[in-house]
């Protein structure tokens, strides 16, 4: 359980790196590799400076489809497919969406009871960048992150490190 809050940072950050670099190329699909690492801290399950680790790929096809391979520390091997601009599909413990943010960039909504992780992916050429923003929700004082052993709750989440390119 206390790898579960960590595992839905991954998740999410890479769901968006996998879809936000296809924005630059039309009519083709569009490839990014990306990693990240992050720290949590949690009172229950009891738990500090736990590190997290995920790497992967993301396409975005020109069907609006996106696939994202991710290995974490957290949860293993996992897949992901989603549609963009879909309504937020329903997800172990809130829902899930991705939109165009501009451009060149494409953000990914992971929302939970207490709060949301927003990543934003921007593709120009060459260049890639990830930027993941923990939000609280209106009220609430407590991350929350729920995976399959339950309910984490946490402090603010701390990204160390973000990276990714397209390929």
């Amino acid at each position: 359980m206390q790898a579960r809050m960590p595992c839905a940072i991954a998740v999410l950050a890479a769901s968006m790196l996998a879809t936000a670099g296809p924005g630059e190329a039309a009519g083709t699909s569009v490839r990014a590799r990306f990693s990240f690492d992050a720290v949590a801290n949690c009172e229950k399950p009891a738990v500090q400076n736990y590190p997290v680790h995920a790497e992967g790929t993301g396409v975005l096809s020109t069907d609006r489809t996106a696939t994202l391979d991710m290995n974490s520390n957290v949860e293993g091997r996992v897949r992901y497919n989603a549609k963009l601009g879909a309504k937020p599909t329903e997800a172990i413990g809130g829902s899930a969406s991705l939109r165009v943010a501009g451009r060149h960039t494409l953000q990914a909504v992971r929302d939970y009871p207490n709060n949301s992780i927003v990543v934003y992916m921007t593709v120009i050429g060459n260049s890639c960048s990830l930027r993941i923003e923990n939000r609280l929700k209106p009220g609430k004082r407590q991350y929350t992150f729920t995976g399959n052993l339950g309910v984490a709750y946490c402090s603010k989440p701390r990204i160390i490190h973000t990276e990714c390119t397209p390929y």
